[in-house]
């Protein structure tokens, strides 16, 4: 049911688009394929440090990689799309991805949760948008806090499936490229 939840109007053309990149994919330079691979790497880190961490709803998580930027989640996700166009060496594919992403994605998303974490908790979340980038970690933290990194949280938060999701992604763009 988790699952089914997740399949929108509006990620339905993200799946197409990503099982389309997979089966288009001609991958020929092993160093796009490197480079692309240590990007999802970097792009998965960004979203397992998040998600361990994330308590959606129902707390403001402002420690942990969330003292750094405000979206180590879509950074990490950006960073995975980026990477898999990369492999892909479908050029157009990643100037769409990114212009989807800086155009309609994060803006968006960066809308909606920034006045649903108002709504719920007031000015702090205005004060914290002001302290901590959105994207482009930096290296002083905004807080402090004695929470640590969990591993249940992660599973909770679904992670596990993406994960499994890029690795098999990543096979397959090796498949293809030593073919």
């Amino acid at each position: 049911m988790k699952l089914l939840k997740k399949i929108t109007v509006r990620t339905v053309p993200v799946y197409f688009a990503a099982i389309w990149l997979l089966y288009s994919a001609r991958p020929r330079n092993i160093y796009f394929l490197i480079f692309g691979v240590a990007l999802v790497v970097i792009g998965e880190i960004f979203r397992i440090w998040g998600c361990g961490y994330l308590v959606k709803t129902k707390e403001f998580i402002v420690f942990g990689p969330y003292s750094h930027l405000r979206h180590p989640l879509y950074l990490g996700s950006y960073l995975i799309g980026a990477g898999f166009c990369i492999m892909s060496e479908i050029w157009w594919m990643l100037f769409l991805w990114q212009a989807v992403f800086a155009l309609y994605y994060y803006p968006r998303k960066e809308v909606i949760e920034s006045f649903r974490l108002a709504d719920i908790y007031g000015e702090k979340v205005f004060d914290y948008m002001r302290n901590v980038p959105g994207l482009l970690p930096r290296i002083k933290g905004y807080k402090k806090s004695g929470a640590k990194w969990s591993f249940r949280k992660l599973i909770k938060n679904s992670e596990v499936g993406i994960i499994i999701l890029d690795l098999a992604g990543i096979a397959i763009m090796y498949l293809k490229f030593v073919r």
